[in-house]
């Protein structure tokens, strides 16, 4: 008998377990695969994914492995624009403000967080279903290596299995909603040039691409992280195909330079993104979602660690008092979704507004235009993009009155 089942070790599975066993409960954390393991994503980590891996204490161990520490974004407008926006104030910290990792190092370096906390680990074991008492989630159904099924109890069950839930369609939520649902492609390349001093990452608004983006993250080791990203519904509607629009983006006028003397590492992936711009179930009768399985990728940005890795924080904390109090009613765990929601739905929100924002061609080329001849405007939107608190700003009309007019 276990306190929780965490179903995923990706970044929220595994904090969410290292802070649980660390509070002395006894975890069990499932995963279909052996770690480590490759993830698709852009690998882009967060500023937000930085300050939880410090309250892991692990913040270091991922600046020393096979990570680049990235400054700042760039921008390129369909115009041909570009705005480079460094967070100079971020330049003398002892820890990056954010990150670029491979998801092979990344994850892994968040699971053995978990298991040097206490946590015990199945992997190789793939949940098949749920067990249940009337409403109530009661432990789950995993086929372990070798073909065993086998049945584990717990009173509380914590899906964190990602954009393809089995948890979260056993409950009956519907992630695949094509208005609120990305799909994105990825390859690495090497040999990639042209890149930022302080290691930007990039975002290309391409005409073919929109109302999506493309993007170029530099990696260590000389890699590149290359791929673009699009709303299934636009994708559906206009008969995309997002490997060769992919292709299409690499031999680019704009682009193709820097592409050279590049080669493609492996082969191109795709995967998809839950967004969080339409709220979903978090919590019920003995169990709670955290991350992708909640549905809480940034509509904007299509970055889901942070909040994965948030989520799986407070996911542990309910746990804890849940196990204090002796109740794991849906009552009860709503709680959770409470107090992450409390963080982060202005974000979703605001981002969700930005996500509509870059529909507006002429606004997008009208605002870097005119940052990228300005110092004063860059440093201005830089902060914006830097600080939640200033971001707000980005969706006021005031704001685009005023640039337009300067």
């Amino acid at each position: 008998m276990y306190d929780a089942i965490v179903v995923g070790a990706g970044p929220g599975g595994s904090t969410a377990a290292a802070m649980m066993a660390r509070e002395g409960l006894r975890v069990l954390l499932i995963d279909k695969a052996v770690f480590p393991r490759d993830k698709v994503c852009g690998d882009a980590i967060s500023k937000k994914a930085v300050l939880m891996l410090e309250r892991l204490g692990i913040a270091e161990r991922v600046q020393a492995s096979q990570s680049l520490g990235s400054y700042g974004i760039t921008l390129s407008g369909t115009k041909g624009d570009t705005l480079a926006m460094t967070y100079y104030h971020e330049l003398d910290r002892p820890i990056a403000p954010s990150f670029t990792s491979a998801r092979t190092v990344f994850d892994n370096i968040v699971f053995e967080a978990a298991v040097g906390a206490g946590a015990e680990v199945w992997q190789n074991a793939a949940v098949e279903g749920l067990l249940r008492e009337g409403d109530r989630v009661t432990g789950v159904r995993v086929k372990r290596e070798g073909g065993n099924m086998v049945e584990v109890s717990a009173p509380l069950v914590i899906g964190a299995d990602g954009a393809y839930s089995v948890v979260a369609k056993e409950l009956g939520i519907t992630q695949l909603d094509e208005d609120h649902y990305c799909a994105g492609v990825r390859a690495y390349y090497e040999g990639v040039t042209g890149f930022h001093e302080h290691n930007h990452i990039e975002v290309h608004f391409l005409d073919e691409v929109l109302p999506g983006y493309f993007w170029i993250f530099p990696m260590a080791n000389g890699r590149a992280n290359v791929g673009i990203g699009m709303l299934s519904s636009v994708i559906k509607k206009k008969n995309v195909r997002l490997k060769a629009l992919l292709q299409y983006c690499v031999e680019h006028p704009r682009i193709r330079d820097r592409f050279s003397h590049a080669r493609i590492v492996g082969g191109t992936k795709g995967w998809g993104l839950p967004l969080g711009s339409k709220p979903r179930a978090m919590a019920g009768s003995g169990w709670m979602l955290v991350g992708d399985a909640a549905s809480l990728i940034d509509p904007f940005a299509g970055e889901g660690i942070g909040n994965a890795m948030l989520s799986g924080a407070e996911a542990a904390r309910w746990a804890a008092q849940a196990r204090n109090a002796g109740n794991y009613s849906a009552a009860f765990l709503n709680g959770y979704e409470r107090d992450v929601m409390a963080q982060i739905r202005s974000e979703l929100r605001l981002s969700y507004t930005m996500q509509k924002l870059g529909r507006w061609t002429w606004l997008l080329n009208a605002v870097i235009r005119k940052a990228s001849r300005s110092a004063e405007l860059t440093t201005v939107i830089t902060r914006m993009i830097d600080d939640e608190s200033e971001r707000r700003k980005l969706v006021s009309p005031l704001f685009y009155l005023r640039l337009l007019a300067a």
